[in-house]
């Protein structure tokens, strides 16, 4: 039985329902309504008509998000796929599936930024027709590889105004630090996906550190190109976008009502408010400068080309509204990204002694951060605003852990550990 375009409602919510992507399931959201883009490639031609849609979720404690999925639709029957609903839409029978899981569909969602249609914008010539496949990896939005030469993204959690990622492409573009923009699409306002050259040959920052780790294999050098990228990329950023000053009172009231938030939502953090609070406390009569940064710095967010590290995925902190992630933050927010992924990176290493994990965890903190502040120094912990910035990353962690991978949760409680003893070494 055909249903109509209300049946994408309950289609939509089932899909997010298991997918990676959605990140409301802990909040109680409930589907609102379905929000369908015109036509980006009308049925009629050959293969399947593309449009998106964009799914409401509303929250018992307030507020709304918007989810996006790119929708192939295919004359009734016609389906290479099992769909996900069939509807009737302008008098014609449809069934419909996710872009993202048909290669054809994939391919014709290039093909509507080669030709330049509607909301489609190219800001280098793109090739037509090239294979699509689709990463299977953990991602919190969707990646397709089309050949070997353009990486597209689907952005999954849609708000208005530019996407960070959009944005940080156009502005690092020729610096050798990132993949070079292929283009975006976008609808009333919000970038739906962006298109990237896809980089020869690259390697998963996390997986060859984690490799390093299990093995007790050096990563020092590694960790310093990774710095001396870093430090390359804010350089150019604070020349690119406005700078300006944060005071730490400032900084330390927003660490605190993380903290608050989380701990309402994950108890556990109650044993780690005192040390917290002293690691904020300590930042208050500062000054720090700020710039755009990429806000959700990791090792995941890296690959080794062979021609180095280049950086990914500036999209900023998931949990974050866009207009936060476009915000001005100092340097030292990425900084203490990576400090606690060389954390999760150690903490997989579980054929080394806990000893001879954290030993090789310190190493490659200390010639990363070194290489950040162009430095010799070695970071042991207690750089004032730094450690506050590694408190408030944990607490982030500890949170979307909670909702997202429950089985992680022990690693960033394990950084909280360590300030608790940090603390009571004083």
């Amino acid at each position: 039985m055909t249903g109509n375009r209300d049946s994408l409602l309950p289609a939509l919510w089932a899909l997010a329902q298991n997918a990676r992507w959605f990140s409301g399931r802990s909040r109680g959201g409930v589907p609102s309504r379905v929000e369908l883009t015109d036509w980006f490639r009308p049925p009629g031609n050959d293969g399947p008509g593309l449009r998106s849609a964009l799914l409401e979720v509303e929250y018992p404690a307030g507020g709304t998000e918007k989810y996006h999925v790119p929708l192939a639709f295919h004359t009734a029957g016609d389906c290479p796929t099992r769909p996900l609903v069939q509807v009737n839409l302008e008098g014609t029978n449809f069934d419909v599936a996710e872009v993202a899981d048909e290669p054809a569909a994939m391919t014709a969602l290039l093909d509507c930024l080669a030709s330049g249609a509607p909301g489609f914008i190219a800001s280098r010539e793109v090739p037509s027709g090239l294979p699509g496949r689709r990463y299977r990896g953990e991602q919190s939005n969707t990646s397709m590889f089309f050949g070997d030469l353009i990486v597209g993204k689907i952005f999954r959690r849609i708000e208005n105004g530019p996407n960070t990622d959009v944005e940080m492409h156009q502005a690092l573009s020729g610096s050798g630090a990132v993949a070079e923009l292929f283009g975006w699409w976008e609808w009333h306002g919000a970038h739906l996906g962006v298109f990237l050259e896809a980089l020869p040959d690259p390697r998963d920052g996390f997986v060859e550190a984690s490799r390093a780790a299990e093995t007790g294999t050096g990563f020092t050098e590694q960790a310093r190109q990774l710095g001396h990228q870093l430090n390359r990329v804010h350089g150019l950023l604070a020349s690119r976008f406005p700078t300006g000053r944060l005071h730490g009172r400032k900084l330390a009231a927003q660490f605190r009502a993380r903290l608050d938030a989380a701990a309402s939502e994950v108890p556990l953090l109650e044993r780690f408010r005192g040390p917290a609070l002293r690691a904020y406390s300590a930042i208050e009569e500062l000054e720090l400068p700020t710039q755009r940064i990429h806000g959700d710095f990791h090792l995941g967010q890296t690959l080794l080309g062979r021609d180095g590290w280049h950086i990914i995925d500036f999209e900023g902190e998931p949990l974050k509204s866009l207009a936060e992630r476009r915000r001005p933050d100092s340097p030292l927010r990425d900084v203490a990204g990576m400090v606690r992924s060389f954390g999760y990176a150690a903490a997989t290493a579980t054929g080394l002694a806990p000893a001879d994990r954290e030993d090789w965890e310190l190493t490659c903190v200390n010639a990363f951060v070194g290489a950040c502040v162009d430095t010799d120094e070695p970071f042991v912990g207690r750089d004032d605003t730094l450690s506050a910035y590694v408190a408030d990353k944990a607490v982030y962690e500890v949170l979307y852990e909670h909702r997202n991978r429950p089985d992680w949760i022990h690693i960033p409680l394990n950084a909280l550990e360590r300030l608790v003893a940090l603390g009571t070494s004083d």
